[in-house]
C-alpha cells in the first residue's frame, strides 16, 4: 500500500519468541552499475517549482528598495538579512503588526523574524498570525533593543497566501517601541537557488548494487550488548503526561515512550501557568528564591497513562528567574555569586517533585544548550572563563541535587552546534575541559545534534561545504569523546537529548529532511548501545503551543483546540516515522556491508523467533538495488518477505507499509532512504554462538598530523581475537589528498578511499583490517605526516567467536 503525504496506516504487532541457526548472506550491492534503471525522474517537483517561483520574485522584486545585508561575492553571495520595515510602532496592551505585502510569499526562506526598538524585553511571546495557528514561535534572543524569534513551520509559498501579523501583548503597565523589523536568514540564502531537495536524487541513474551478509549462526554482544534496548533509542520529544492520554496510548501502541522536555524555571514558578501562588524571591536573601514556596506548591509530574508510569526519561533546566540572572540574556544565566541560589533552587523542585508525585525523571539536565552565547551569557563575556564558570555552576547543581534526590542523575552541558573541528579544535577542547571540571560530580554528559537546513543530498553536497553529522562527523565526535573519557578514566554515558533537522516549513522536502534525519540519526545511534544511554529525536505527537509545527505527528483539524484529544487531530508525514520503526526489536545478529563507502550505509539486523529484520539506511544521492537472493548454509525457507519503506518521489513523502516482495532479487533502496525489511521463516533462528565485539582505545585527540604521531593501544588476551579493525578519526578541510599510511607493530597500512577525497569539510572515521597475527597486548600504532591531517581518535575494534 502506498500513502503519500499525510495518510498512516499500520498497527503495532506483536512480537514472537524465536530460536535458530544459519548464515544468511544478503546481498545487497556490489561495485558495479549492472542494475536496473530506477523509475522516476530527477525534475523539479512542483514544490520546488514554486518555491524557485518564490526565490526569483524575492532577488527580483521584493528586495527592491529595502535594505539588505549579504555576505560573500557573485554567485556565491548569501542574503543574511532584508529590513522589511522602519516605521515606528509605539506599543501597549494588545500587539498587532501586519508585514508588509509580499513578506509572507518569501517568508519560508528565511529563518527568524527581528524586532529592533526599545524596551522589547516587555513583548511577550510571539503569535505570527496565521501560520503558527495560535501558538507562539520560538523565542531566540530577547533583550531591551532587540527581539529575535524564529519562524513557523510555512506552507510551501504562494501568491495567494494570507499577509502575516505579528501578534503579541506588552506586559501588564509597560510599553515598548518597535523602530525596524527584519527577516534573517542567520546566512544562508544564496541568491543562487538551490534545486536538490526537490529533486528525486538518482532517479536519472541506475540502481546501484551492494552487498550486506548477516550472521545467523552468532548472536552479536557489543561491549556485553546483545539486545536491541529499544528502551534507550525509541523516544519522542515529551514527559510523561504532557500531552492527551489519547496522544500516549498511540505512541505505546507503536512502541515509542516519552523522552525528554524542558522545565523553564522562570515561566513555570515565577510567572506560572495559570492561578496560584508564584515562586518569590527572598526578601532575606537578595537573588535568591523563597524556598518555602515548595512547602505549599504541588511540583507532582503530570499524570500519565499507565504504560508510561514507570518510564525513564530526561528533562532539563532552563529560564533560570530573572532575579537571580543576568539580566535579559543568556536565557536565565544565574549571576556568578548566585550559583548557589540557582544550585538549591533545581534541587528543590526536583526533590519537591518527587516527594509530591512519587517521582521524577532518572536524568536532569543542568542548563539547555549551555555551550552556546544565547543560553550561557559569559561565553560573551572576554573577561570571564565562561567554560570554567559553566562547570562549576553544573557541579554546584550536581551535588545539590544528589544531596536532596540521590536516584536522580545529573549531566550536561546539553551542547549545541557540535562541530567540534572549530578554532583547531578549539571547542573540542572546551567540551573535554569541561568534562575533566565535572567529573566527580556528574553522572553523564548530554549533547545535541541537527542537520543543518537545505541539507537534503548531502552526498551531492560533500564537495560543497556540507559539514552535517550524516556522513561520518556524527561517529567521528562521538568515538573522539569516548577516547577522551577513556584516556582521562571518565567513562560516563551519553544522552542525545535532541536530534534531527533545523529545517523549518511544511512543503514535502521540508518534511523529508526531517524524517531522514531522524531515522539516520536513530539508526546510527542505536549502533553504540555501550556508549548511549538514551536517545531522542526531536519529533513530537502534537504541540499544543505550537500545532502547526513542522516536527509534529498530527495537527488539529480546522476549528479543533490545540489541547484536544487525538480524534480531532490528522496525521502529517511525521507519523510515518513511528510506522516505519514501530516493531523494530529483537537481539542483535552480525552484519558485514561491503560496496558502498561505509559513511554512506548503515545495517542493523535483529531477530525474534522466526522473524529476521534488517533496517538499512542509505545517506548517499544513489538509488540502491538490494539482492537478498544468496542465502548460505540451512535454507530456512521464508515463508513471506515484506519490505517497509519511507522515501521521496516526484515531491512526495510516500510511506509503503507492507510490500509483499515475490522474490529477493531486488529489493530497491532509494537516496537517503530507510527501509526495513523482515523475512519470516519456517522455522526458528537459534545462534548457537556470540560474537563479542569490544574496543580498545588510544591516548591522544585531535592531534595534528604535521609530523608523524604514535599512539598505543592495549588488548587483553591477542591471542582470543579473532578479527580486529583499526579505525582512525580524521579530519581535513579538503579532503584526502593522499593516503593515510603508517604502521601497526612495525606492518604497513594504508587507507584511501575514493569518497573520502570528494569532501570540502571532512570528517569521518577510516576502518583498516588489521590481521589478527599482527596483534600484541601492547599495540603501537605510528601515522604519518600529513598537511592539514588532524587525527581525532584512534581505536580498535576487535571481535572474538564464542
Amino acid at each position: 500500500m502506498v500513502v503519500p503525504h499525510t495518510q498512516v496506516t499500520g498497527h503495532s504487532t506483536q512480537m514472537k519468541l524465536i530460536h535458530a541457526v544459519v548464515l544468511v548472506c544478503l546481498s545487497l550491492f556490489t561495485t558495479s552499475l549492472q542494475a536496473q534503471p530506477s523509475p522516476g525522474t530527477n525534475q523539479l517537483s512542483d514544490e520546488g517549482i514554486a518555491r524557485k517561483a518564490a526565490h526569483a520574485y524575492l532577488f527580483n522584486e521584493f528586495t527592491n528598495g529595502k535594505e539588505t545585508t549579504y555576505r560573500g561575492e557573485g554567485d556565491d553571495r548569501d542574503l543574511v538579512e532584508l529590513v522589511l520595515s522602519n516605521e515606528t510602532f509605539q506599543l501597549s496592551g494588545d500587539v498587532s503588526i501586519e508585514l508588509p505585502p509580499g513578506s509572507q510569499r518569501v517568508a519560508s526562506l528565511f529563518k527568524y523574524i527581528i524586532l529592533r526598538g526599545e524596551n522589547l524585553n516587555h513583548l511577550g511571546g510571539i503569535d505570527v498570525a496565521p501560520y503558527s495557528g495560535g501558538g507562539t514561535v520560538e523565542r531566540s534572543t530577547q533583550e531591551p533593543k532587540l527581539y529575535r524569534f524564529k519562524l513557523p513551520a510555512m506552507p510551501v509559498p504562494s501568491e495567494d497566501m494570507p499577509p502575516i501579523r505579528i501578534r503579541t501583548r506588552c506586559a501588564a503597565g509597560k510599553t515598548a517601541t518597535v523602530t525596524q523589523i527584519a527577516f534573517h536568514s542567520q546566512g544562508k540564502l544564496p541568491v543562487k537557488f538551490d534545486d536538490i531537495p526537490y529533486r528525486t536524487l538518482g532517479a536519472d541513474q541506475p540502481r546501484v548494487p551492494v552487498s550486506v551478509r548477516v550472521d545467523l549462526q552468532h548472536e552479536l554482544s557489543i561491549a556485553g550488548h546483545v539486545d536491541l534496548e529499544r528502551e534507550k533509542f525509541f523516544r519522542y520529544y515529551a514527559a510523561p503526561g504532557t500531552s492527551d492520554p489519547s496522544f500516549e496510548r498511540w505512541a505505546s501502541e507503536h512502541n515509542f515512550s516519552p523522552g525528554r522536555q524542558i522545565f523553564k524555571l522562570d515561566p513555570a514558578l515565577v510567572v506560572g501557568y495559570g492561578p496560584g501562588e508564584k515562586l518569590k524571591e527572598d526578601p532575606k536573601n537578595k537573588g535568591a528564591a523563597d524556598l518555602t514556596f515548595f512547602e505549599r506548591h504541588d511540583s507532582s509530574a503530570p499524570k500519565t497513562i499507565p504504560a508510561f508510569e514507570d518510564a525513564d526519561y530526561a528533562m532539563c533546566l532552563n529560564d533560570y528567574p530573572e532575579f537571580m540572572s543576568v539580566e535579559h540574556v543568556g536565557r536565565g544565566t544565574p549571576l556568578i555569586e548566585h550559583f548557589g541560589d540557582a544550585a538549591d533552587l533545581a534541587a528543590a523542585h526536583i526533590a519537591d517533585q518527587e516527594a509530591d508525585g512519587g517521582r521524577t525523571a532518572k536524568w536532569w539536565e543542568v542548563k539547555n544548550e549551555s555551550t552556546i552565547k544565547a543560553e550561557w551569557d559569559y561565553h560573551y563575556q572576554k573577561d570571564h572563563d565562561s567554560w570554567a564558570l559553566l562547570a562549576e555552576f553544573h557541579n554546584d547543581v550536581a551535588k545539590a541535587v544528589h544531596a536532596k534526590t540521590p536516584s536522580v542523575n545529573v549531566g550536561g552541558p546539553t551542547s549545541a552546534w557540535m562541530q567540534l573541528h572549530v578554532n583547531q579544535f578549539g571547542l573540542y577542547r572546551d567540551q573535554a575541559r569541561f568534562m575533566d571540571l565535572t567529573r566527580d560530580h556528574l553522572d553523564f554528559y548530554s549533547h545535541h545534534f541537527y542537520e543543518d537546513k537545505g541539507s537534503l543530498g548531502a552526498w551531492e553536497r560533500r564537495d560543497k561545504g556540507y559539514s552535517g553529522y550524516l556522513l561520518g562527523r556524527l561517529e567521528a565526535t562521538l568515538d573522539m569523546l569516548r577516547a577522551h573519557m577513556e584516556e582521562t578514566d571518565n567513562v560516563k554515558p551519553i544522552l542525545i537529548t535532541e536530534c534531527g533537522s533545523l529545517q523549518a516549513g511544511r512543503g514535502a522536502a521540508d518534511y523529508w529532511l526531517r524524517l531522514r534525519s531522524f531515522s539516520a540519526f536513530l539508526h546510527k545511534l542505536m549502533s553504540r548501545p555501550h556508549q548511549i544511554d538514551l536517545s531522542v529525536p526531536f519529533v513530537f505527537t502534537n504541540m499544543h503551543w505550537n500545532p502547526n509545527s513542522g516536527n509534529v505527528a498530527f495537527v488539529p483539524t480546522e476549528g479543533a483546540s490545540a489541547r484536544g484529544p487525538l480524534a480531532d487531530f490528522e496525521p502529517t508525514p511525521v507519523a510515518h516515522f513511528f510506522e516505519l520503526w514501530r516493531d523494530f526489536d529483537g537481539r542483535r545478529l552480525p552484519v558485514e556491508t561491503s560496496g558502498l563507502a561505509p559513511v554512506g550505509l548503515n545495517a542493523t539486523a535483529v531477530y525474534q523467533g522466526n522473524r529476521l529484520q534488517l533496517a538499512l539506511t542509505n545517506m548517499t544521492s544513489r538509488q540502491l538495488s538490494v539482492d537478498l537472493s544468496d542465502i548460505a548454509g540451512d535454507t530456512l525457507n521464508a515463508s513471506s518477505i515484506q519490505q517497509r519503506r519511507l522515501r521521496y518521489n516526484d515531491g512526495q513523502v510516500i510511506y509503503e507499509d507492507a510490500i509483499s516482495l515475490p522474490h529477493s532479487k531486488a529489493v530497491p533502496v532509494d537516496a537517503e532512504e530507510t527501509t526495513v525489511v523482515t523475512f519470516s521463516f519456517d522455522k526458528m533462528i537459534q545462534p548457537a554462538k556470540k560474537l563479542h565485539r569490544e574496543f580498545a582505545y588510544a591516548a591522544g585527540t585531535a592531534v595534528t598530523a604535521d609530523q608523524s604521531r604514535a599512539f598505543q593501544i592495549e588488548i587483553d588476551d591477542a591471542s582470543k581475537i579473532d578479527s580486529a579493525k583499526l579505525v582512525i578519526g580524521i579530519h581535513r578541510n579538503s579532503g584526502l589528498e593522499e593516503a593515510v599510511a603508517g604502521t601497526f607493530n612495525g606492518q604497513s597500512f594504508e587507507s584511501h578511499p575514493e569518497w573520502a577525497h570528494e569532501f570540502d569539510q571532512l570528517m569521518a572515521p577510516l576502518e583498516i583490517s588489521i590481521s589478527k597475527d599482527w596483534l600484541q597486548k601492547n599495540n603501537q600504532i605510528e601515522i604519518k605526516s600529513q598537511p592539514g591531517l588532524t587525527i581525532t581518535s584512534v581505536h580498535l575494534i576487535h571481535d572474538r567467536f564464542e
